[in-house]
C-alpha cells in the first residue's frame, strides 16, 4: 500500500467535499459552524462511495475521507479568512 496514491485520491476528495459543501451551504442555509462536521461526514461517505472504485480496503477509503473532510475544511475557514482580509 503507498501513502502516495492515498493521498492523491484523499486530494481529489477534498476538491469534491469542498464542492459539495458549498452547494449545500447555499441551498440548505447551513449555519457555517456547522460546516466541519458537515465536511467531515460527507468525506466519510464519499470515501464510502468510492471505494468499490479503488483497491484499498474500506477502512483506507474511510480514513481518506476523513482527512479530505478534514483539509477541506480548514481550506474553507483559510478562504474564509483570506476573504475577510481582503475586504479590510
Amino acid at each position: 500500500m503507498d501513502l502516495t496514491n492515498i493521498f492523491t485520491v484523499a486530494a481529489i476528495m477534498v476538491a469534491i467535499i469542498l464542492a459539495v459543501t458549498e452547494v449545500l451551504k447555499k441551498t440548505l442555509n447551513i449555519n457555517t459552524q456547522y460546516m466541519p462536521i458537515t465536511s467531515v461526514v460527507i468525506g466519510i461517505f464519499i470515501g464510502l462511495v468510492l471505494w468499490p472504485l479503488s483497491e484499498y480496503p474500506v477502512y483506507v477509503m474511510l480514513i481518506s475521507g476523513f482527512i479530505s473532510g478534514l483539509t477541506a475544511s480548514g481550506t474553507f475557514d483559510l478562504l474564509k479568512a483570506a476573504k475577510k482580509e481582503g475586504e479590510q
